[in-house]
């Protein structure tokens, strides 16, 4: 039998995950879907365990800042971090703030890696083309590369759908 600290973050996420399916169990199985594993069920966010161990460490460390750190409705961690954070005007380079809130995200990311992919959507300026939009994503990209995310798990760039820079991470098989 494999044992866990109860003072290390998996221990404890492991603890959780045993407590939480001795407490619900039924006794009776649940419909399948035949769709994968749902998560629903564990964590009131609709996250895989995995990502819902980083949105909280990242609410944690990012806490009393203007990031959002949350879940969308299709199972995936979202982080968004506000424009005037994230880049000057018509420029695309990774400003000081953001930079901070990328080291964050990186540090959770690359446990998880082989089992998640990320989007990183950009925001764009009232004036600013296509390009500042896509360049601006690009440095985004750069930058996590640069603190050991794999590239591969980087599977878009694009507009962001808000107002800020969007990390979008869900939960992917490695690819083969």
């Amino acid at each position: 039998m494999t044992r866990f600290s109860p003072t290390s973050a998996a221990g404890l996420l492991c603890l959780a995950l045993v407590l939480t399916g001795c407490a619900s169990r039924s006794g009776a199985p649940g419909p399948s879907t035949g769709t994968g594993p749902s998560f629903g069920g564990l964590f009131g966010s609709g996250l895989s365990p995995a990502l819902e161990a980083q949105r909280v460490r990242l609410r944690e460390a990012l806490k009393g800042t203007p990031v959002v750190v949350d879940s969308t409705g299709d199972h995936r961690l979202r982080v968004e971090v506000p424009t005037k954070h994230a880049f000057d005007p018509q420029r695309t380079a990774v400003k000081p703030a953001l930079a901070a809130v990328l080291d964050q995200f990186a540090t959770g990311f690359k446990p998880h890696a082989a089992t998640t992919e990320l989007l990183v959507g950009a925001p764009a300026d009232d004036k600013a083309s296509g390009r500042i939009v896509q360049d601006r994503a690009a440095s985004v990209r750069d930058y996590l590369v640069g603190r050991g995310v794999p590239i591969s798990r980087i599977v878009g760039l694009g507009r962001a759908e808000g107002a800020g820079l969007e990390l979008l991470v869900s939960d992917r098989p490695a690819s083969k």
